[in-house]
């Protein structure tokens, strides 16, 4: 029987945005006329390598391009999780836009985890390699040819000139 239940991998986003927390929206410290909004976050699994991701995918990335905003995560269980988008706008018109831009942080971030999980690429099969098979053969072939093959009459030793030079021991 085949098993057809779902590897961490398969079992879709690593976290998902669950919506604004309103009763968390607060004005921004230091920043009387910019407030601080709160999403909250769900995990399959908290993990530090989500974490790190997400510091590294939201490093410069403004929820609110009209005000000097950013974002923050906020790890207080296993499964749960706040993301806060810091000094944006106080106009509750504007706080969908920044929605949509924590959406797509967080969709950023689980694509940059999975594909760091992703098996690396499987190797390209070898090929058979036939045709270095048949050069092999064939120069096994010529070989035996050459054995077969009539040789050119060596001259006999006693036909080669012979040279003795002066304080050789030939001939003595």
């Amino acid at each position: 029987m085949a098993d057809r239940t779902k590897s961490k991998n398969d079992a879709g986003p690593y976290a998902e945005l669950t919506g604004i927390v309103p009763q968390l929206t607060t004005p921004s410290r230091h920043h009387a006329q910019l407030v601080d909004i709160w999403f909250g976050l769900r995990w399959r699994e908290r993990d530090t390598e989500w974490e790190a991701c997400f510091t590294a995918v939201a490093e410069g990335r403004r929820p609110d391009g009209n005000t000097p905003s950013y974002f923050n995560l906020f790890s207080h269980s296993s499964s749960r999780g706040l993301i806060a988008a810091r000094q944006v706008s106080a106009d509750p018109s504007e706080w969908a836009k920044v929605e949509q831009e924590a959406h797509a942080l967080v969709s950023a971030v689980n694509r940059e985890v999975a594909s760091r999980r992703a098996p690396p690429a499987a190797p390209e099969p070898a090929r058979r390699g036939w045709s270095v098979r048949v050069k092999v053969a064939a120069s096994y072939l010529a070989s035996l040819r050459w054995i077969g093959d009539t040789k050119p009459e060596l001259p006999a030793v006693s036909e080669l000139p012979m040279h003795a030079t002066r304080g050789s021991s030939v001939g003595r």
